[in-house]
């Protein structure tokens, strides 16, 4: 997305997740076209002088030669700032720039801290869904992130890709009780930014996926989550206090600051209305296909919903 004024173009039909789709090369290509390098580098958001620290590194390097420190560092000022200072078109215009660039480079599962980062700068950014706008182009590459081929194989997920990997030894847990963090974030972007109409076309996309893995994860984010995505009477903010975890890269900037919930009422109403019907068809099977594992019997699912909690 180009400048926060901007029209975008009308939107395109029905949004799904497929296993092994990924970003769509053709809107990164259209997203980094109309966000071209910006004359004026950014600088940092906190300082406590008039001795202000300039990122001349954003405009001697190319985007996929920045050392993810770099990144950090930069996506960090451009979060964090516009969160407690408010908008400034150096940290905008650096922000339309290196969205598109990033999510093509940065896809791999090592790089969800960055992918994630990148979704809190654009909650912060973007807080409240402007219903004529369409958003079709941020969602087909950083929402589509977590679908990637580099995550997938055959339809299920690719295990040495999830947490931080099988553990070393069958007497360690591998921690499915907790929700993968750029799951969780991709789930609200998704959520938050999808015109209603399409919300149903998703929901039934995620109910298609037949990994039991990807069915434990789902249904436990449900539970960790409903206070947001149900009633949204809570902000991101709060996952931190929470063990489950459900939480990502500094999911602390989102918080009442946002001054409107996360998600719409009228999208978390698409949403539950899509839900519930599918849940009540599907929970008995879902939780006995991920009884039928091991691990995830005995990790996930003491925690998973039951319809009595919706």
């Amino acid at each position: 997305m180009g400048k926060r004024s901007k029209r975008l173009p009308a939107p395109s039909p029905g949004f799904r997740w497929q296993p092994g789709t990924g970003p769509d090369p053709q809107a990164l290509a259209r997203m980094a076209q109309a966000a071209p390098k910006p004359s004026v580098v950014m600088g940092e958001a906190w300082f406590m002088s008039g001795d202000r620290k300039m990122y001349d590194y954003l405009r001697t390097t190319a985007v996929e030669h920045l050392s993810d420190s770099q990144i950090d560092e930069t996506l960090w000022d451009i979060a964090s700032g516009t969160s407690s200072f408010g908008h400034m078109n150096e940290w905008d215009d650096w922000f339309a720039y290196l969205l598109p660039r990033l999510i093509e480079i940065k896809q791999a599962p090592a790089q969800r801290p960055i992918i994630e980062m990148l979704a809190t700068a654009f909650f912060i950014h973007y807080p409240v869904r402007i219903h004529d706008w369409t958003y079709d182009e941020v969602l087909q590459t950083l929402g589509q992130v977590v679908m990637g081929p580099s995550r997938w194989r055959d339809g299920r997920l690719i295990l040495d890709h999830v947490f931080n990997g099988p553990p070393a030894s069958p007497h360690e847990t591998w921690g499915w009780w907790d929700v993968c963090s750029d799951l969780s974030v991709s789930l609200f972007f998704c959520l938050k930014y999808l015109d209603p109409r399409d919300i149903k076309g998703w929901v039934d996309s995620i109910f298609a996926i037949d990994d039991p893995h990807w069915r434990a994860q789902i249904l436990l984010w449900l539970g960790l989550t409903r206070q947001i995505w149900d009633t949204g009477s809570a902000f991101p903010a709060a996952l931190g206090d929470r063990s489950p975890q459900a939480r990502w890269s500094e999911s602390f900037l989102l918080d009442d600051r946002l001054a409107a919930p996360l998600i719409t009422e009228e999208n978390r109403c698409a949403f539950k209305e899509a839900l519930r019907p599918l849940l009540a068809l599907h929970l008995d099977d879902w939780r006995q296909s991920i009884a039928q594992v091991d691990y995830l019997e005995i990790e996930a699912l003491p925690s998973i919903i039951d319809m009595d909690d919706l």
